[in-house]
This record gives C-alpha cells, structure tokens and sequence, in this order.
C-alpha cells in the first residue's frame, strides 16, 4: 500500500550543495527539483497534512555495518550489533548515533546506519527551519538493491554510490572499487526512485528512532471529547436514577412500616391516625406503668453518674422489677462513700430508698431501690 502524498528530500555531502526533491502523489512522481524551493514550484503554500517527508542523508555521513549475532535473540542481537558498529566508529561512541533495521531475524545479520549526533540534529534543524518534520530519514546507500554478487551503483543525491551484499560505499572509494574490474550492476534512476518511493511506506531502515525518534503531536479529537462527555453524562443520569429508585423503594417501605406500626398501635389507641402521636402516647403510657424503656436506662444512668464521685463504691446486685423499680445492692469499705451516691443520686431527681448491712468481710453494704 503506498502512501497518498510524499517528498523525499536528498541531502548533499557538501554543506553548500542544494538537495534534490521528489513529490510523490499516489505512489508516481509528479515533480522533482533542486534546492528547498518545493513549495513555489508545486504551487502549494503548504504541504498537506498527511504529506509523508522523508530524507535521505548522504551516503558518506551513515556508513552502514552488517552485523551478525545469531547466538543471541533478536532484540538483544540488534542492540548489541548498535554497540559493535559504534566501537567500529572513527569518532567518539557517546558522539556518534546508531539505528538499526529491526531485523527480527536472529540467522540475519542486522543493519546498523551509524551518523554523528551533530549530523543527525544539523539535518533536524534544517528540515525545521524549512518547515518539515521528516517522518523518515533513510541512509542513501539502502535505496540501492542489495546485489546477489558484486556490487550496485546507482546515482543518490548527486553523488555515486556502490553497494555490495554485506557493504556500502560513495564518492572516490565507489569509483576505486568500481575501476579495479569488480562486477558492477549498473541501476537506472527509474529503479532507485520507485526503491525510493517503496521506502516512504515500508523504510529499509528508519533513522528517526532512540533520541531521534518523532515526537508524536496529540491532537485534540472534538468528536472523542463529545463522546466521552455524553458517555460521562449518560452514567451520571444512570446513577441518580438507581439512586432516586432506592430512595423512592425506601421511603415505600417506611410508610409501609407506618401503616403496621399504627395498625398495631389502634388495638390499645382505636382513635389514634398519626404514628408518631401514636408512638409518643404510648411511652408515655408505658412510663405510668414503670415499664417504658426509660424507666431502666434513666435510674442505672444516674446511678452510675453518681458512682463517679465516688470511685470506692462498687454494685454487688442490680435488678429490675416488673414495675420498672430498680434495685441496687452498693458495697464500699465506709458507709460515708455510699452516702455519697445516695445524696447524688437524690440530687439528679430520683426517689431512693435504702437499707444498711455489712457483709463477713467488713464492708459496709446497702440495698437500694430507685425509681425515675
């Protein structure tokens, strides 16, 4: 599948040379040129968005090395076929820039495309201050086929280049080899530009990768934003519908209890029609009785209210008689301790009665009965 729209720009060796261009449109060449002037010559004031760039570096700055490490897997043969063809290099390593070709093929040598950090950002910068952001940048000498023997040469921005199976050269060390009688295979610029053209979609090897990969531009997608919201919003609506339906459930079962409860309530108060007058009326006719549930947790929450100013007393017996009377039996060592809880329980508004004894031990005990 080739892409709709591309430019392969080939840049020169010499820093003063002008590249060649090609725009493709639908896998043919339409245009070509020399210098960055594409846009004036095209008629265009801008390339289309989906436009693919690629650019093609000289064959003299990406040497290529073919590196073989068949005992290893592929991802770490590839990554130790960078670090070989790094050693290999003439400069500095942590100077220098390797790509390979992702080759998962561990029984096939990896192509490694080595090129200085500075040439790698100098090309960057200057398909920058062009208006470009290359999508590719494929060495020079991979546009040629790789011959089954001897070598392929073919004309690449401006300059020679010599290709052999394991090997790639340019410039005076292309026609040295090329003058001693090796077999040369000739390749017609028709051959190296549809190579060129094949490149934009599936690259031999793409250097724009590591430190130099393209940064991805995440645009804002308005119709996804839509979707989300009206997605976000049909859950919101979801969730306060279950909520409103188990706040509606709820409230049902509470009248329905209501309805029990008052049902059950008419059988001592017939005239009664309200249930919170119905449960009020009750209590307190439960109190009169001594049987309301305040008539215990009243007097044994004074009780022991009036125990805490008196740390020594201790309760040895407590009941509660059908009538709601409380009845307390209090132990302390002075019968002056006991007194005090009495005097504060009387304090609190409660209605005591009490009985002294002392227990075989010494200790002074009184039986007490209290009533709210």
């Amino acid at each position: 599948m080739s892409v709709r729209e591309g430019l392969i720009v080939a840049l020169p060796e010499d820093l003063a040379g002008e590249p060649l261009w090609l725009r493709v449109v639908d896998g043919g060449i339409i245009q070509s040129g020399v210098g960055a002037n594409w846009l004036s010559a095209c008629g265009l004031t801008a390339l289309p968005t989906d436009c693919r760039v690629m650019l093609v570096p000289p064959a003299a700055l990406t040497p290529l090395y073919w590196v073989a490490h068949p005992d290893l897997p592929a991802r770490q043969g590839r990554a130790a076929a960078r670090m070989t063809a790094l050693a290999s290099g003439i400069a500095a390593a942590d100077s220098l820039f390797a790509a390979d070709d992702a080759n998962d093929d561990p029984a096939m040598a990896h192509v490694i495309a080595v090129a200085a950090r500075a040439d790698m950002q100098h090309w960057l910068l200057w398909a920058q201050h062009h208006g470009l952001d290359p999508d590719l940048i494929v060495p020079a000498a991979l546009l040629l086929p790789a011959p089954e023997a001897g070598y392929a040469r073919g004309t690449l921005g401006g300059g020679i280049v010599l290709r052999g199976a394991d090997m790639a050269l340019s410039g005076d060390l292309a026609e040295a080899i090329a003058g001693q009688g090796a077999a040369v295979t000739d390749i017609a610029a028709d051959e190296v530009n549809a190579r060129a053209i094949a490149a934009l979609t599936d690259p031999p090897l793409d250097m724009r990768q590591g430190d130099f990969a393209k940064r991805v531009r995440r645009s804002v997608d308005r119709h996804a934003l839509v979707r989300i919201a009206v997605g976000a919003g049909c859950i919101m609506l979801i969730s306060l519908l279950i909520a409103l339906i188990g706040i509606a459930r709820h409230y049902g079962e509470a009248g329905r209890l209501d309805d029990e409860s008052l049902t059950l309530a008419r059988q001592v108060l017939p005239q009664e029609s309200d249930v919170v007058q119905a449960d009020a009326e009750l209590n307190a006719r439960l109190a009169a009785r001594g049987a309301s549930g305040y008539s215990f947790t009243a007097p044994v929450s004074g009780l022991m209210t009036a125990m805490q100013g008196a740390p020594g007393v201790a309760v040895t017996a407590l009941s509660r008689d059908p009538d709601g009377l409380l009845r307390v039996t209090l132990a302390a060592a002075r019968a002056s301790d006991i007194n005090i809880v009495l005097v504060a329980l009387q304090a609190a508004g409660f209605t005591i009665t009490a009985t002294s004894s002392q227990d075989p031990g010494g200790r002074t005990l009184a039986d007490i009965t209290v009533r709210a």
